[in-house]
């Protein structure tokens, strides 16, 4: 107790200097008892209302779904004519090369309304990749002077040319915008 009547200060020169006043705080705050409250603790943080930021996810997240169902219900409807063609290729097979390409120019114009299909063995091939123009150009050479010919000497190429037309409506079509404006100036 007798540090507590002590109040110890030290000056600019560091010398120490008591101060009675101090010790009389000391004091009183010594004799007088102190009463206290329990410490009650802060009620648990609401979720609501939500902070500015989770609104904005909110909207941002709901745009980008809402967006993503357009453009998937868009694509699925563009692509279509394409699903029908495969369809009728895969349910009722085509057993002559003009109802083979019958079937490809509707699903063409099905993109292409004003399509001129007068260099039409041009057309397929130029809708092709590299690697599958070279590997289909001699079907379409021989199919080219094949369509000329008698049904009976055409049966020979009727396969290879449905098989040619399933990876030629997986590929081509639906064709690309800028594919579609060249082909409607022609």
């Amino acid at each position: 107790m007798a540090t507590a009547w002590l109040s110890i200060a030290y000056d600019q020169f560091g010398r120490c200097a008591r101060k009675p006043m101090a010790r009389r705080v000391i004091m009183i705050l010594l004799d007088k008892p102190i009463e206290m409250n329990d410490i009650v603790a802060a009620p648990a943080a609401s979720w609501w209302p939500l902070a500015i930021g989770w609104y904005i996810l909110a909207a941002v997240t709901l745009v980008t779904v809402i967006s993503a169902m357009v453009l998937s219900v868009r694509a699925y409807r563009k692509r279509r004519p394409r699903r029908l063609a495969l369809r009728q290729l895969r349910q009722q097979p085509p057993e002559t090369l003009s109802a083979i390409t019958l079937l490809l120019k509707q699903a063409t114009l099905a993109y292409v309304p004003h399509h001129n299909t007068l260099n039409w063995w041009d057309f397929l091939s130029e809708q092709l990749s590299s690697r599958q123009r070279r590997r289909y150009q001699p079907l379409l050479a021989s199919l080219s002077e094949a369509s000329y010919q008698p049904h009976v000497a055409q049966q020979q190429w009727v396969e290879p040319y449905r098989d040619f037309a399933v990876v030629w409506l997986k590929q081509a079509l639906p064709l690309s915008t800028k594919q579609t404006k060249e082909q409607g100036d022609d």
